[in-house]
């Protein structure tokens, strides 16, 4: 009877592969995993002196960029997760990328602008394109912000608790 009862009680428990799909049935209905986010100013500068005029004119912006980077979890689910026989778990992800930037106009503001006699002030079309550069800038600079290898480490940090849980020996995160 004792047996029959543990059989039973056994078959009522979820399994592993059951338990796995319902932790990550919530990541999965996501589209991105934000795992960091970045608060960058910036100074953004401009001297345009050209031979052709007289006097030159210099402009220097002060802004803010907020960067959020993570992980794509598009066609993310199980499959993506390998248990060896050794109850090991290998978890593979693609790399971290840059999910937002923005840079609000509100939080940009000109600290200098210096502009000779002979020559006009700026026009906001000529701001406009400063402002871009240094957005490009920004963009360009990502990978020396280190703020990929944030969003990986702490992707796997996400996915390692997520899986402790479910008693794998070890538990691995990789990135493709």
């Amino acid at each position: 009877m004792a047996l029959v009862v543990m059989c039973t009680l056994a078959s009522c428990q979820p399994n592993r592969k059951q338990l796995l799909e319902s932790r990550l049935q919530t990541l999965s209905e996501s589209t991105e995993l934000g795992t960091v986010e970045y608060t960058v100013k910036k100074i953004v500068k401009s001297n345009d002196k050209q031979w052709y005029t007289v006097g030159d004119r210099r402009i220097l912006f002060q802004t803010t960029a907020y960067l959020k980077a993570g992980i794509k979890l598009d066609g993310f689910g199980v499959e993506n997760i390998k248990v060896d026989n050794d109850n090991n778990a290998v978890v593979t992800l693609p790399h971290a990328q840059l999910l937002s930037f923005n840079m609000p106009d509100d939080e940009i503001s000109t600290v200098f602008e210096d502009y000779g006699y002979f020559r006009s002030k700026f026009n906001a079309e000529e701001q406009n394109k400063i402002l871009r550069l240094g957005e490009e800038n920004i963009r360009n600079d990502v990978q020396n912000l280190g703020i990929l290898q944030d969003a990986e480490k702490n992707a796997d940090e996400i996915f390692t608790a997520l899986l402790q849980p479910l008693n794998y020996k070890t538990i691995t995160i990789k990135f493709e």
